[in-house]
């Protein structure tokens, strides 16, 4: 029986840019093992503990500043030569010339995103070059979108938490914590147990939290905020990676999308329910450096109707 060759995924992203691909990685783990990754390190120790790969290197490492000065070192040689096929997310020259003349190794590097103008799912732009590039087969779907062992919302149906995140990785994507408030309070009134999560990005609404004496839970590392997520009845959040693991988790969650593309960039999940604003300007975020002055796009969605939303996400139970 002919052994599957070993594949490497380079990702430089962030938590949802790389949570994003997680089914394709899935994929790819049916036609090559081992499957290993370089990334940021609480992110390849995520993807190790979901069981899409087998071994995970830090980017931040010492040894991989070789590989974007365009000449593998010998410790990057030593780990990495092992792989037969190196699958690059990444518009770095030098990292892809690097990893190119390690020896034996096919490199097929991916654009991160589609172009800015292009109306497609990162996902979907990924896959698309993965098949041209001939590393899966044409027929290949992006199924599960949710982790394929993911409890199903019924299976969870006693918990009656429900998890805020009031953040993001930029602060142009954050809904106002007000109205995040006024669901936390709309979501008690129905007997449902509102709790906050907190990351870095999101120190500044902690004070507020703590006055209101609001259930808060601010985990230390990816694996104990999916295990987190896991234990909730719903989710409600910004466009962010924390909502994109929700919905890997088959949370039942409603996303809220202000200045970013939806259709590029929404979490897809089993049960997921996005909440955007009805302008035409919008979505300017990756085009525009800055938001409008008044931010209309995220001050015209109202609490009632992210609360619809919700309701339609929970009744698929």
């Amino acid at each position: 029986m002919t052994r599957p060759p070993a594949l490497l995924i380079v990702h430089q992203g962030a938590l949802g840019d790389l949570v994003c691909i997680f089914p394709l990685i899935a994929a790819l783990r049916s036609h090559f093992r081992p499957v290993g990754i370089l990334c940021q390190e609480p992110l390849g120790r995520l993807a190790a503990a979901e069981g899409l790969v087998e071994a995970w290197f830090p980017i931040e490492a010492a040894w991989t500043a070789s590989l974007f000065a365009g000449d593998a070192g010998l410790e990057a040689r030593r780990l990495l030569s092992p792989y037969a096929h190196v699958l690059v997310f990444s518009r770095s020259e030098g990292l892809v010339s690097s990893l190119q003349r390690m020896g034996n190794t096919r490199v097929f590097r991916i654009p991160p995103q589609p172009p800015k103008n292009q109306r497609i799912h990162v996902a979907e732009h990924a896959l698309e070059h993965v098949q041209a590039c001939g590393l899966l087969p044409g027929r290949e779907r992006m199924l599960p979108e949710s982790a394929p062992d993911a409890p199903s919302p019924v299976e969870k149906s006693r918990s009656r938490s429900v998890l805020i995140h009031p953040g993001s990785g930029s602060p142009r994507k954050r809904w106002p914590f007000s109205g995040f408030w006024d669901v936390a309070v709309q979501l008690a009134a129905l007997r449902l147990r509102p709790e906050f999560l907190i990351g870095p990005a999101e120190q500044d609404v902690l004070p507020e939290l703590v006055r209101r004496e609001a259930t808060v839970h601010r985990p230390g590392d990816g694996i104990e905020l999916l295990a987190l997520l896991r234990s909730a009845a719903a989710y409600i959040g910004n466009d962010s990676g924390v909502s994109h693991l929700a919905a890997w988790a088959g949370l039942p969650s409603v996303v809220i999308f202000g200045p970013t593309d939806p259709v590029r960039w929404r979490p897809r999940g089993r049960s997921v329910e996005i909440v955007q604003p009805p302008l035409d300007c919008w979505p300017c975020f990756e085009t525009a450096a800055e938001n409008c002055a008044a931010a209309d796009c995220l001050a015209r969605i109202t609490p009632g109707k992210v609360m619809e939303a919700f309701q339609r996400v929970v009744r698929r139970r």
